[in-house]
C-alpha cells in the first residue's frame, strides 16, 4: 500500500519501525522508515505492537487497512525465515513440517487473539 501511495503521489510515506531491522526496506525504496513526524502524510504502523527503539507514533485521524490474518501467518514466517518480504520458501511448511506448522499457527493465532481482546 505504501509503495502504491508513494508511486502515485511522489511523497514518501513513514513507518514506526526501527532502522535496526528495516534498512533493507529503505534500500528497496521505502525511504521513510523510522520517520513518523509531520514530514510524512502516511505512516505505516504495527500499533499497538512496538519494536524496541522504534519511534512512538500518534495520530488524530487515521485510515486503517488491515491485512487478512490468515495471510499474515505464512507471511510472518517467511519474513523471519528468509529475512525479506518478497520471497517464499521453496517448500510448503505444512507438508514438510506439519507438527511445527501446527504449533506456529496456534502460536500466531493465540497472539492475534490477545491483541484483538
Amino acid at each position: 500500500m505504501r509503495k502504491i501511495i508513494e508511486n502515485l503521489t511522489g511523497i514518501q510515506t513513514g513507518a514506526d519501525n526501527t532502522l535496526h531491522v528495516n534498512v533493507t526496506l529503505q534500500m528497496m525504496g521505502m525511504k521513510g522508515e523510522d520517520i513518523v513526524d509531520d514530514s510524512v502524510w502516511v505512516v505505516k504502523t504495527h500499533s499497538p505492537w512496538n519494536m524496541p527503539f522504534a519511534p512512538l507514533f500518534t495520530a488524530n485521524k487515521m485510515v486503517v487497512v488491515v491485512r487478512n490474518p490468515l495471510d499474515v501467518i505464512p507471511s510472518w514466517l517467511n519474513l523471519i525465515a528468509l529475512c525479506n518480504h518478497n520471497t517464499k520458501a521453496p517448500f510448503d511448511y505444512d507438508k514438510e513440517y506439519p507438527n511445527w506448522w501446527d504449533w506456529w499457527v496456534k502460536d500466531c493465532s493465540t497472539k492475534m487473539g490477545l491483541w484483538y481482546k
